[in-house]
């Protein structure tokens, strides 16, 4: 797993990666800022006092909360970005370092954006439904690093190991790997979620996290009879 993420680092500045790092970064800001000029012109005019510094104050704890929101949710956010772009990256480490391989299937941008959208919308639920345990992490920190990695760590491992196996994989054969080999992707998918909450990282961590994936399939794939 470590040299799948070394490997996937040192890719970094291909022409490839850089394209694909540009257009998803675009993205990602434009919904960002619709999003936080939305929150601006939606949460003043819900909130009216009598006392202009109470009214201050709840505005300033709406848009706390959806900072804190946005935070949590990036990793959903970038993924399902880059997901429209997975063929380049899967294809990129393909070509140098597995020459000798079949190539994977490009496949339909609209069925990948699709599949990573319904990743999505099952990650932001369930970290909504999570929010008590990361408040109750404000009394107890270990509470909230444990399930926000753990349900991040599990959910991410999936979500970029069905993008990446469907390349090469039918529907299948490609659970049966997964459940096969449900430990060592929980690991990655933690390494993910990790490196998706850390500034400046997670702004290239998508990309990273796709090309370790491909390392990571081509290992599990050449170990098992899929």
């Amino acid at each position: 797993m470590i040299d799948a993420f070394q490997k996937s680092v040192a890719q970094l500045p291909e022409p490839a990666f850089r394209g694909v790092l540009i257009k998803s970064l675009l993205l990602t800001v434009v919904l960002y800022a619709g999003l936080l000029a939305l929150a601006f012109m939606v949460v003043p005019p819900l909130v009216t006092f009598d006392w202009s510094w109470l009214e201050w104050l709840a505005e300033a704890a709406g848009l706390i909360v959806f900072l804190v929101a946005g935070f949590l949710l990036f990793p959903a956010v970038a993924t399902l970005f880059v997901s429209l772009f997975l063929d380049e990256i899967a294809e990129a480490v393909e070509r140098r370092f597995y020459p000798g391989d079949p190539p994977g299937k490009s496949g339909d941008n609209v069925t990948a954006f699709m599949l990573s959208l319904r990743f999505t919308v099952v990650l932001v639920l369930l970290n909504l439904a999570a929010l008590p345990f990361y408040l109750l992490g404000m009394i107890f920190p270990p509470v909230n690093i444990v399930v926000f990695y753990g349900l991040n760590g599990y959910l991410l491992s999936r979500e970029y190991f069905e993008l990446v196996s469907s390349r090469h994989l039918p529907p299948d054969a490609m659970r049966r790997l997964r459940r096969s080999e449900q430990g060592r992707l929980m690991l990655t998918g933690i390494v993910i979620a990790f490196l998706l909450t850390v500034p400046v990282v997670n702004f290239l961590a998508p990309l990273v996290a796709t090309a370790a994936m491909v390392h990571v399939f081509k290992d599990l794939s050449a170990r098992h009879t899929v």
